[in-house]
């Protein structure tokens, strides 16, 4: 599955990378429910519906990862039910996880607002600091981005 391919038909489709955006235009529904910290979001596909709902007591840029990640599951996994994100985390957590992750990463994170001479520079700790996104989604971003960009780019780990 071309994930990269996937969010760049997104991107050029709607002319955005907003997740609430892409997921409205697409029908899909978002609700934004009280939750205790272990429960981030989930989505659900119901008699055909498609729900995502974000935890509320998130901060608004960990709402929007969330969202991205589970916009992921709505695109790459509808057929699957149900998908959550109990506690937080980019890490592995099996092969929907780590898509769904990827998908986030490059929704979110955009590439062409960085030289390639740049990147191949910057460490993963300056990468998160110039998008402003945590260490694990850029690791998804670019750690796991084609062997041949990587190789062009020379990206530092």
């Amino acid at each position: 599955m071309d994930i990269h391919r996937i969010v760049k038909r997104l991107i050029k489709r709607y002319e955005t990378r907003n997740p609430l955006t892409i997921a409205k235009e697409l029908g899909i529904y978002i609700e934004y429910k009280n939750y205790t910290d272990d429960t981030k979001g989930y989505f659900i596909n119901l008699l055909r519906n498609k729900f995502i709902v974000v935890n509320s007591n998130l901060n608004e840029h960990d709402q929007q990862i969330v969202l991205a990640h589970e916009l992921g599951h709505a695109i790459l996994h509808s057929s699957r039910g149900t998908c959550m994100i109990r506690e937080y985390t980019l890490f592995p957590r099996g092969i929907h996880e780590n898509e769904a992750n990827k998908f986030a990463a490059e929704l979110l994170i955009d590439e062409t607002t960085i030289s390639k001479e740049q990147l191949a520079e910057m460490s993963i700790d300056q990468l998160s600091c110039f998008f402003c996104t945590p260490q694990e989604l850029i690791s998804y971003k670019f750690d796991n981005y084609n062997d041949n960009i990587i190789k062009h780019y020379n990206y530092k780990n």
